[in-house]
């Protein structure tokens, strides 16, 4: 085998998935998530893909060339609240922000159905309680002149304070402090003089005008908040990760996927930047995919055992970040590349509460399980209807390594929704089938017309995820999207996009200026805006230089964020310059943003009598990686066939009822390969379901088409 051996590895909440290339040969493997901890995983699923190599793992890390990793290990901490004690120092004045928030934040974070039910929201629990937060008399103005000067008793009395009450860390965060940092400097000065590193009770300090230096008091203040409270079980958890990995005998740095779109070392990689880095990973993957086809628009569809991701690929740019992006339930300020989730997986349980069938959002995750896994779960899941309407073989789950118990599947669906319903076992089946893909068809229905103004029936989906392929026809059609692509690889999506990922840096920093106004161009904005993207230039060289890469192979590419005077819509405009020479350049960015505003809002929307104000920059600097290949292999020494592997029953639903259906293995399947539904089409790791009415079309990258219409 040649070529630079490469691994990716995704852990999700119920299973852990790793991809390994090489050359042009890729093999994956999968193992439970084992939430106690996660390298036990980690391994499991690094043991299989060795294994299919021939290799040892020892042998397999050894020679690998990079390693890039993507948990969930933060995010589930920040759902359960389960972090350090946190104490915050602010400006006198500011204590209560967090607890007054904006004026919509009850919302931030609720699904639509919570949304409407306003008498039960409840605005997010802050993260630090109100009685370790600490004012301090300062105050910048908005220049950053010292109005209020500083005063260290004061400082250093709460300071003492806090540590009283049991802190374990401070986030400080003072008005102005991104223009001038000089007050938040001297705090941190002050507390590490009182508890240095020496010292086991030293106190680890954490600056807004270094994790967040943008405007926005209470976004500021989330961010860090958030940042310092992911940071310790995150940062215990990698670095652990890290020396297993020198001792199995990877010497290469571990590389962590990050939300930004990209990924970089341990040391270059901030704890919130993890959240949602397995499905960005996968948007990513999915772009490159979409380039090779030539595909315009996609969505990026991913069923996996707890929940389903779902995010946008148009005209090939996968980096669209959001504007005001959420984090759990609180707005941050993160270059977020735009993904959406809802509680919609395999292992999503079905229950009947008055009378009405639900599903999700709450997980039998990996263990317990599905009742048909047989280690305790008695709640009726998405998996266990897929096994009671036959679409997934009791004895190949996972090419047999799990062996599913279909009875306990059926008294789980019999017991808990049938009876209370009043229907037979098939029937609540598909009634928890239908209803899940309808749920998953209205999100993507949602996404497509808020997000990007197309209609769905212009998309591709791709189906990503172990439980994709089984849905994907399902939810496709509920959201009247007609083409589905599959892949090899599609259990393990999340994966197989980390190795896709390029080493990515964002930088991004308040800057306030008038571009236009009254007819006229600025031309006293040009040095202030060559001033910030120079220093965003320094910070990107520092960091890409330390990272290891010849700085003429990065690629900087700065974003100028836009809007109408006053307007609360902003849009980044992509400039390929360092700087602006004179004030035709200005003109240009201007035109551009005019062009870009009409394009996404309708050319009525355009208000350039409001003028254009720049509210901040941005700056990605971007270093490329090698790209696995898209195309798929069949194992070697597998006999090619077009006839079924086999029959079993299965239930398509009201109409058809239950018919002995074609089962085919998809390995053994011929490149041009084409079928008809009702078919059932097998991987080792998923299953692709063909209803009645779709076709299937394997093509020469063993990419398996769905496409709804006409009978070949």
């Amino acid at each position: 085998m040649n070529g630079q051996l490469r691994i990716g590895v995704d852990v999700g909440g119920t299973f852990t998935d790793v991809v390994v290339s090489r050359g042009g040969t890729m093999v994956h493997g999968k193992s439970d998530t084992t939430a106690f901890d996660l390298r036990v995983g980690v391994t499991n699923a690094i043991e299989e893909a060795a294994r299919l190599f021939d290799m040892t793992v020892n042998e397999l890390l050894g020679s690998a060339q990079s390693m890039v990793y993507s948990t969930t290990v933060g995010t589930n901490a920040l759902i359960e609240h389960k972090g350090p004690v946190l104490g915050l120092i602010t400006t006198h004045g500011f204590e209560d922000a967090l607890l007054v928030g904006r004026g919509r934040n009850w919302a931030d974070g609720l699904s639509v159905e919570e949304r409407y039910d306003r008498g039960r929201a409840r605005r997010p629990r802050p993260l630090i309680p109100r009685d370790l937060v600490v004012g301090v008399h300062e105050r910048l103005g908005n220049k950053g002149e010292v109005l209020v000067p500083l005063r260290d008793e004061e400082v250093l009395r709460k300071i003492q304070y806090l540590v009283d009450r049991g802190v374990r860390g401070i986030v400080v965060v003072l008005l102005y402090s991104y223009v001038n940092p000089a007050h938040e400097n001297r705090i941190r000065n002050l507390i590490l003089e009182q508890y240095p590193d020496v010292y086991l009770g030293h106190m680890p300090v954490f600056l807004s005008s270094e994790l967040s230096p943008q405007m926005g008091e209470y976004r500021r203040m989330t961010t860090c908040i958030l940042d310092a409270f992911l940071r310790l079980e995150t940062e215990e958890h990698l670095v652990a990760l890290n020396e297993d990995l020198r001792d199995y005998g990877y010497t290469k740095p571990l590389l962590i996927a990050k939300c930004t779109g990209g990924a970089s070392s341990l040391s270059r990689t901030r704890p919130i930047q993890q959240f949602g880095s397995g499905p960005v990973s996968g948007i990513i993957g999915a772009t490159s995919i979409s380039r090779d086809y030539k595909l315009p628009s996609v969505f990026l569809t991913d069923m996996g055992g707890t929940s389903f991701d779902l995010g946008l690929v148009l005209e090939g740019h996968e980096r669209i970040y959001e504007y005001d992006p959420v984090i759990d339930r609180w707005r941050v300020q993160v270059p977020l590349v735009a993904h959406w989730s809802i509680g919609a997986g395999g292992g999503s349980i079905a229950s009947v509460q008055d009378g009405i069938l639900k599903v999700g959002p709450q997980s039998a995750h990996s263990l317990p399980g599905p009742a048909c896994y047989a280690r305790g779960g008695v709640e009726p899941t998405v998996t266990d209807a897929d096994v009671v309407l036959g679409y997934i073989d009791p004895d190949y789950f996972l090419g047999g390594r799990i062996l599913l118990d279909k009875s306990k599947a059926a008294s789980a669906v019999t017991e808990r929704i049938a009876n209370p319903l009043g229907i037979s076992t098939y029937e609540a089946a598909w009634n928890i089938k239908r209803l899940v893909d309808g749920m998953m068809g209205q999100e993507i229905y949602r996404i497509a017309a808020q997000m990007s103004g197309l209609d769905p029936r212009e998309f591709v989906a791709f189906a990503y995820g172990g439980a994709g392929p089984v849905h994907a026809a399902g939810y496709a059609d509920a959201a009247d999207v007609s083409k589905v692509a599959t892949f090899e690889f599609g259990s393990v999506g999340g994966a197989y996009g980390t190795l896709s990922l390029d080493i990515v840096q964002v930088y991004e920093r308040t800057h306030s200026d008038i571009l236009y106004s009254g007819g006229n161009y600025s031309q006293s904005s040009i040095t202030p805006i060559n001033d910030v993207m120079q220093l965003l230039l320094k910070e990107a060289e520092r960091d890409m230089d330390e990272e290891g890469f010849d700085l003429s192979q990065i690629r900087f590419e700065f974003e100028m964020l836009l809007r109408f005077g006053q307007q609360r819509h902003v849009l980044p405009i992509p400039w390929s310059e360092a700087g602006f020479s004179d004030v035709a350049q200005i003109q240009e960015v201007v035109e551009a943003f005019v062009k870009a505003y009409g394009d996404a809002y309708g050319k009525g929307a355009v208000f350039l009598e409001a003028g254009v104000e720049v509210l901040g920059i941005r700056l990605s600097a971007i270093g490329e990686t090698q790209r696995p290949q898209t195309a798929g292999h069949r194992a070697t020494g597998v006999i090619q066939t077009t006839a079924p592997h086999g029959h079993r029953f299965a239930y398509w639903g009201f109409d058809h009822g239950e018919i002995e259906t074609p089962v085919y293995r998809r390995d053994e399947l011929p490149d041009d390969f084409q079928i008809c539904g009702p078919a059932l089409i097998e991987s080792i790791d998923t299953v692709c379901v063909l209803p009645p009415g779709w076709t299937f079309q394997l093509d020469k990258r063993r990419v398996g088409w769905l496409e709804r219409g006409e009978v070949l």
